[in-house]
């Protein structure tokens, strides 16, 4: 039970702390993009104070006047926007270390189509999320310095070889919950190692009555803006882990790559849009990564099975020996202390209502009984799996 309100909690901490980071991330990408030139009767004015911009906005019954500047001396009062990131991966890091490196010493890891040992399966995962934005930091830092262009199409190739590696190595849902990991690290490391430093080196010259080096600003304006488009390829991956028709699709891999393309499409439409330079061709790419994934998880419709009729009595044999150590009120099973997703099977009339789910994770994607189950679960056989496959296309019945 401590267990259970721990990862409640902490799933919470982190909604909260998400809708505040990627609320204030939004809200400044659009603001940047607000700012006009000051009119003739206030240039002058404004120049000398190193307003290079300004927006008006009404919210609450009230309005505001917000200013752009590059001002001649710094403010008493400076207010930091960056706890809500740190906030936000210290809870996600936090959730990823109880679901999957806590929870049964990192079972939770091991897929079955790649059995790895579940200590190296353990490393491997908290490498991958360490070392990620080393690389990325390395090419933008070098590659990115001299061509954007290129520094950009290696990123999306890193990250494409990246999902299908983890989709390759791990579970489905625990690879689409590693890229979210991943892009989050980037975007964290993004704000604490080059944003804030950045802004910090600009504020200490400008304090000792230097020019500060508004190529810094530049260069941390970029970050920001990669960690913006990164934000909702990042919310899908944590979406899509409650959709097992994604993520445990034999092609999970395809459908995240067209998931990705579908969130940074949207993402850049949302910001050509409030540039009022809207980048049509971008409907176009958000259209085709909706169309892709909807087209690799559209369902094939089972052929007509002529076999001997398999009774509600067969199947329910097979479930109770190897799904109900866990999926039951009470589960046997030492690794879950609580029916996972709270889906049980402990009466007919929910065996049979979920038997197209029974289908799909049993039978076609076949990441069901868990891989790290304890007795006789994992050791399900062919035989088994295909009794449950010819009694659910033959209509499911009842007993």
């Amino acid at each position: 039970m401590i267990e259970e309100w721990l990862h409640y909690g902490i799933r919470l901490f982190h909604l909260i702390a998400g809708i505040m980071w990627i609320g204030t991330s939004f809200y400044f990408v659009w603001l940047d993009f607000s700012f006009e030139p000051l009119p003739e009767e206030k240039a002058e004015e404004g120049k000398t104070r190193g307003v290079v911009g300004e927006t008006y906005m009404v919210h609450g019954g009230f309005f505001y006047r917000v200013e752009k500047q590059q001002p001649k001396s710094m403010p008493k009062h400076l207010h930091w926007f960056k706890y809500e990131a740190l906030l936000t991966y210290i809870s996600g890091v936090m959730l990823l270390a109880l679901l999957y490196w806590w929870t049964g010493g990192g079972a939770a890891l091991v897929s079955p189509n790649f059995p790895l040992h579940r200590h190296v399966a353990m490393t491997l995962s908290i490498c991958v999320v360490t070392f990620a934005w080393v690389i990325y930091d390395l090419l933008w830092k070098f590659v990115g310095k001299r061509n954007q262009n290129v520094a950009l199409a290696i990123s999306l190739l890193l990250l494409g070889g990246l999902i299908y590696g983890l989709c390759y190595v791990f579970p489905g849902r625990v690879a689409y919950i590693h890229v979210g990991a991943v892009l989050g690290t980037v975007m964290i490391t993004n704000v604490w190692m080059r944003i804030l430093p950045a802004q910090k080196r600009m504020i200490a010259a400008r304090l000792a009555g230097k020019e500060p080096d508004w190529a810094e600003g530049a260069a941390a304006k970029q970050r920001s803006l990669h960690n913006s488009y990164v934000t909702i390829p990042v919310l899908f991956t944590m979406l899509s882990n409650h959709f097992s028709f994604a993520f445990d699709h034999r092609l999970n891999w395809a459908v995240l790559v067209a998931l990705c393309v579908l969130g940074a499409s949207v993402r850049h439409l949302m910001i050509t849009i409030e540039r009022q330079q809207t980048a049509y061709w971008a409907f176009g790419t958000a259209a085709a990564g909706l169309l892709a994934a909807v087209a690799i998880t559209w369902p094939i419709p089972p052929p007509v099975d002529t076999t001997p009729p398999v009774s509600f009595a067969e199947a329910n044999d097979v479930i109770v020996r190897r799904c109900r150590q866990c999926h039951t009120a009470e589960p046997t099973d030492t690794i879950f202390h609580a029916p996972p997703n709270g889906l049980t099977f402990d009466s007919p009339g929910t065996i049979v209502a979920m038997a197209s789910r029974i289908r799909f994770r049993v039978v076609e994607a076949r990441t069901m009984p868990f891989a790290a189950a304890t007795g006789s679960a994992a050791d399900i056989t062919e035989e088994e799996r295909e009794l449950l496959r010819r009694w659910i296309d033959q209509g499911a019945h009842g007993p």
